[in-house]
């Protein structure tokens, strides 16, 4: 029976994939902020309350989810940080 060579490569985290990830947080958080805003600027113009309270759902649930995005950023930016030290 061959034994085959397994090569296993190193654990080590690349920046590059950090440096990724950080600009798809980025460009996410700046959708559903774009998001939040034409929610909220809707919520400003409807009449009907249906519509405000639709758009005020809306805009509360782009909001956090905005925020959460711009916790994970900061969290990736502090990883970057302490992997060039």
């Amino acid at each position: 029976m061959v034994k085959k060579k397994v090569r296993r490569g190193n654990r080590k985290s690349k920046p590059r994939v950090v440096k990724n990830r950080i600009s798809l947080v980025l460009n996410k958080i700046l959708l559903f902020a774009g998001l939040f805003v034409v929610s909220f600027f809707l919520l400003q113009l409807s009449k009907n309350p249906f519509w405000i309270n639709f758009f005020k759902i809306m805009a509360i649930v782009f909001g956090f989810v905005a925020v959460g995005f711009l916790i994970a950023l900061l969290i990736l930016w502090v990883m970057k940080i302490i992997q060039k030290k």
